[in-house]
């Protein structure tokens, strides 16, 4: 004869073993600070007595919290996965919320479809806050949670700074890199300096475009700004439209590591020596830039230190701090491409 199957244990049941009413259970597990320790840890020896493990819907009702961080992507998800920027981010964050009771999540929103979900998904108040890696795209999700008023955090930043006192921004300074990558190819010698970025309308690129001509000035005409992706491909193809053009250069500034080597691999393979007949300096230090052949003189910008910090705002927003910017600083990585 099959034995019917034994239903889960119940608070109730918890209470009953502990000694204590219903209410008191539900609250002694929530760890409300109303309970005293010594009725905490009667109670919790006896939910392990009797195996009871909490719902999570019904201890979200209960500390009017899902525990739960959005980490909110806009980017396609092969871009998440290929750019090891995101991978940084995604450390930062998790390494910070680890000893929490957080739960991060990614949230996919490149496409329209996943627009609308990512927004039902604010309106029904699933996360207790969101933390944006790519805050220069999808800006109507941005509205959405303005509206809303839910605690997020930009890791990155916006032109014109639009949701100061709204949101939360952590950003490193990326006219600061752009300066010092600028810099370090002024005090080479390098004169015909042609830079090498990623998308035009992207934020990221703007500043250390501005950062370069802070030093280099009329140095850096339009003619020698090249905008593309961010890949070692897209950096191999837009040196090879570089020669093609016969454009002279001694000195390449690269929007990425990743850009940075793909341009060194087309100037290899045209005969041209790299950094004997010209410097390259990528942006990032990514482990790419390490172990480039030459190894590549670069700009480090703390995106782990990022994440971890973004995290640590979130949570203190979820508990009512006021928004804040943080800006952290660049740093010149010396190698051999210079």
């Amino acid at each position: 004869m099959t034995q019917p199957a034994r239903t889960a244990p119940t608070l109730a049941e918890v209470a009953e073993a502990a000694g204590v009413s219903r209410s008191t259970a539900s609250r002694a597990l929530n760890d409300s600070p109303r309970i005293s320790e010594e009725t905490k840890k009667r109670v919790r020896a006896a939910a392990k007595k009797v195996n009871f493990v909490p719902n999570a819907r019904g201890r979200a009702l209960a500390v009017g919290r899902t525990e739960i961080i959005a980490v909110l992507v806009t980017e396609p998800l092969s871009e998440l996965f290929s750019d090891p920027t995101y991978s940084e981010f995604l450390s930062g964050i998790t390494e910070e919320l680890s000893e929490s009771s957080y739960l991060p999540v990614i949230l996919q929103a490149s496409s329209s479809h996943e627009r609308n979900r990512a927004r039902e998904h604010f309106e029904r108040r699933s996360f207790d806050a969101v933390i944006d890696v790519s805050p220069y795209k999808g800006s109507e999700l941005l509205e959405v949670l303005r509206e809303l008023g839910v605690p997020t955090v930009l890791c990155g930043q916006l032109e014109g700074h639009p949701y100061r006192d709204v949101f939360s921004t952590v950003y490193s300074d990326d006219e600061e890199g752009g300066r010092f990558a600028a810099l370090a190819m002024k005090d080479r010698g390098r004169k015909d300096i042609v830079a090498v970025l990623g998308p035009q309308d992207n934020p990221a690129v703007i500043d250390r475009l501005r950062g370069y001509r802070a030093i280099l000035g009329e140095s850096l005409p339009d003619e020698n700004v090249i905008y593309t992706g961010w890949s070692s491909g897209d950096g191999y193809q837009a040196t090879r439209r570089l020669l093609a053009r016969e454009i002279r250069a001694d000195g390449v500034l690269c929007g990425s590591d990743r850009i940075a080597t793909g341009v060194i691999a087309a100037f290899n393979e045209a005969g041209i020596s790299v950094p004997k007949d010209v410097s390259v300096v990528g942006f990032d230090d990514h482990e790419v830039a390490a172990r480039s052949v030459p190894a590549l003189t670069t700009i480090r910008q703390p995106l782990r230190e990022e994440g971890h910090m973004a995290a640590g705002i979130a949570l203190d927003m979820i508990n009512g701090a006021a928004p804040t910017t943080t800006v952290m600083h660049m740093q010149l990585v010396q190698r051999d491409s210079l």
